[in-house]
């Protein structure tokens, strides 16, 4: 909607200038007196009407962005025409100066359209609308003069320049009227006052003192037009369309641009059955060639500029500016000397992300990416985006020597949040993977005779696979390590893809085992609970260790399954050991990956009912991380688990987090002394203190302790002396099958005479 022209107070400036547009009116007219020559009465009255008009919404009118300059084009209109109605006979020189006036009253009205139609066009790679406006207004413009010269007008030479100039200027600002209607549908009522202004100013210039009827109706709609005209373009400039109304306004203007064409057409017939010699016309026409010459030429550069645009974009990421994978396809095909592929991919984003916003995240990885690609170029390379947190870099050298560069790459990446505002005390570390890229056919396969077969036999993105691998390999090395693909770590990885394979099928199956070891009370040397730990051995890799499977387990998102298996597995073994009809528990790790996944709740549900133990021999043992976010989804289901009855125990205890503020405010039973502090018993005082200080800080909190790691009876001593309650470790036994499980439960191991004796009272 268009602001509305409300009254405003009149200032001193604007009093001014109404005055001066008073001033203007009455003094052409009373020069006018001073001249000999008849007056046009109709055309004076349009234009002095004008002037008071103009003048009075000058004084009292608040007005747009953009009013000042309608006003100072009705001004020139409405003088252009008072002046030619006042000197109708006037000449300049061998010019009439009428059709010259009324020519140059529409220049206002022509630089307002012409301002309007770069704008809405600004910053397009689309054709400018002002080549389609020049373009169809030299067809109408050729087609007018045709006609006029058909009625039989003629004149001296000035009156033909004069005419013509009134032709082209009308024509023309038309013509900018339909472009911009066609351009901006909203405008339509706009450009149909513009084109109505022109065809009336065109009219009133052609037949001023020949027809005094017909100028008076042409001046006057000219007046009305140019009034509806001016009132209805937009105070506040043009918005240029994106999207689909942009393609929906081009289609349009495509279909305008064949206008000419039928227009000429027909000035042609009409030319071939009646020709004559004018070279006037011979001139437009030649005008219209170059019109649409430039038009042509323009939709041709604009073709280009889109095609280059796309292409860039095809190739390039919008965020960072740095090419994608597509043009690291490119760089990767037959380089012509010794290359590397760096992969560097980002960590820590995500707090950024949560803390700050999305926005703030973008901004880090697109200063990351541009330090990257200053270390880069600095070193003779190119950097690359290939996914959201995931750089490349083609650097030349050989993997020795990107090594190098790719810890300067590393050191750039940590330097990035300071350039962000407000990211600064989030540290965003990175990991970098290198591999060595073929060139001259080193990297092919040998053929039969020995010879190495040609480089495009090799898949040209193979170095990003392995540049991949490494980069694994490095994250398993922890943050800020760099990796180089190597024979020992395509081997690691073979290894871990088959192990990934082959553990899947065996949690499919159930094949993956679980053994369960002893937790020993200290003071009676009874089993008083069990825990659950998964055994692996499979048919092809043998026994694997429970380090290596578990991880694998949390790579490939298998941890959700295995876990499930196994706390089924460990509660219906248990269940037909006897375990929980002898009041002794179990206890079962419990991953956090676990308890974030939908449904955890209701697997131990399931379980609680379909065996029905009591909640409280079933212990559920998590890691401190659980708790590092108040309020997590873990920490929900924790609480859940723990208002079934469950028991919940934090494993390893005091090598994590170990913050007792939330000793208290959760559901917190038991705490599982790490084995690394269970070593330190014997080897130093201090480690002494720590155990002592946990184990009287549980007691006092009501909570059970259980010291892992106990392989001597010295460690097992201090336990008991620092009145720790329950033991677990070598010293009593090993895991040990579910096919050993009543033997275990019916075994008391030895405790000193004096404690059994005090255990007994």
């Amino acid at each position: 909607m268009l602001p509305a022209l409300t009254p405003t107070r009149p200032t001193a400036g604007r009093v001014a200038g109404g005055a001066g547009l008073l001033a203007l009116a009455a003094g052409l007219t009373a020069l006018a007196g001073h001249v000999p020559g008849a007056v046009d009465g109709p055309v004076v009255v349009v234009g002095i009407v004008g002037l008071l008009v103009i003048a009075t919404a000058l004084v009292t009118l608040h007005h747009g962005r953009n009013s000042g300059q309608y006003l100072v084009a009705s001004t020139a209109w409405a003088t252009g025409v008072l002046t030619a109605g006042l000197f109708p006979d006037a000449q300049a020189g061998p010019f009439p100066l009428a059709p010259l006036l009324l020519a140059g009253a529409e220049l206002g009205a022509l630089a307002v359209l012409l301002r309007l139609l770069v704008r809405a066009r600004a910053g397009s790679d689309d054709p400018p609308l002002v080549v389609d406006a020049l373009m169809l207004g030299s067809a109408l413009a050729t087609a007018g003069w045709d006609a006029l010269a058909r009625t039989g007008h003629h004149g001296p030479p000035g009156w033909t320049a004069a005419t013509l100039t009134v032709i082209v200027v009308t024509s023309v600002v038309a013509c900018c009227a339909i472009a911009l209607a066609v351009e901006q549908p909203r405008l339509r009522v706009a450009a149909a006052g513009l084109t109505l202004n022109a065809v009336g100013t065109a009219l009133t210039a052609l037949l001023l003192g020949e027809r005094p009827a017909v100028t008076a109706v042409a001046v006057a709609v000219a007046a009305l037009g140019g009034a509806v005209g001016l009132l209805a373009l937009p105070r506040d400039g043009v918005v240029r369309h994106g999207g689909q109304a942009a393609e929906r306004a081009a289609r349009r203007l495509e279909t305008a641009s064949l206008v000419p064409g039928p227009i000429l057409l027909v000035d042609l017939a009409f030319l071939v059955v009646d020709p004559r010699a004018d070279s006037v016309l011979y001139g437009l026409y030649i005008t219209v060639l170059v019109t649409f010459t430039v038009r042509h030429a323009a939709t041709a550069r604009s073709i280009d500029r889109t095609t280059a645009h796309l292409t860039f974009q095809a190739l390039h990421d919008d965020l960072t500016g740095l090419g994608n994978r597509a043009l690291l396809r490119r760089a990767l095909t037959e380089p012509d000397r010794a290359t590397c592929l760096v992969l560097v991919e980002l960590g820590g984003l995500d707090d950024v992300n949560d803390v700050l916003g999305v926005s703030a995240g973008d901004a880090v990885i697109a200063a990351a990416a541009g330090a990257v690609a200053d270390v880069a170029a600095a070193r003779g390379g190119s950097a690359f985006r290939t996914s959201g947190d995931e750089l490349a870099v083609v650097l030349p050298g050989d993997p020795a020597q990107c090594l190098r560069a790719a810890e300067a790459l590393l050191a750039a990446v940590a330097g990035a949040p300071r350039q962000v505002e407000g990211a600064a005390r989030f540290p965003v570390t990175a990991v970098a993977g290198i591999a060595a890229v073929p060139f001259g056919g080193t990297c092919g396969t040998d053929g039969a005779d020995g010879a190495v077969d040609a480089v495009d036999a090799v898949d040209v993105m193979q170095p990003y696979a392995q540049a991949d691998i490494a980069l694994r390999d490095a994250h398993r090395r922890g943050p800020g390590s760099v990796s180089a693909y190597s024979g020992t770590v395509a081997a690691e990885h073979a290894r871990r893809s088959l192990l990934r394979d082959r553990l899947a099928a065996a949690i499919a199956d159930g094949s993956v085992d679980v053994h369960f070891q002893p937790v020993v009370s200290f003071t009676t040397g009874r089993v008083e609970k069990l825990e659950a730990l998964a055994r692996w051995t499979d048919p092809v890799l043998g026994r694997i260790s429970p380090v290596e499977f578990i991880a694998v387990a949390e790579e490939s998102n298998l941890v959700v399954a295995l876990g499930e298996h196994v706390l089924r597995r460990a509660v219906d073994s248990a269940h037909e050991a006897g375990v929980f009809a002898r009041g002794v528990g179990l206890a079962v790790n419990v991953s956090v990956v676990q308890l974030q996944s939908p449904g955890f709740t209701d697997v131990v549900v399931d379980l609680l009912q379909r065996s029905g133990i009591s909640p409280d021999l079933l212990t559920l043992e998590v890691t401190e991380s659980v708790f590092l976010d108040e309020d997590s989804p873990a920490e929900r289901v924790v609480t859940e688990l723990a208002g079934l009855g469950c028991r919940i125990a934090i494993d390893d205890f005091g090598t994590g987090y170990s913050a007792f503020g939330y000793l208290g405010r959760l559901p917190v039973h038991v705490l599982k002394i790490d084995r690394s502090l269970t070593q330190s018993l014997t080897d130093d005082v201090t480690g002494q203190s720590i155990v002592t200080c946990v184990v009287d800080l549980a007691n006092r909190l009501g909570l059970t302790v259980v010291v892992e790691g106990v392989e001597t009876e010295q460690q097992a001593a201090l336990c008991r002396f620092i009145s720790a309650p329950l033991g677990q470790g070598w010293l009593y036994s090993a895991a040990v099958p579910r096919e050993r499980l009543a033997e275990e439960l019916a075994r008391v191991h030895p405790v000193p005479e004096p404690l059994m004796a005090s255990g007994a009272a």
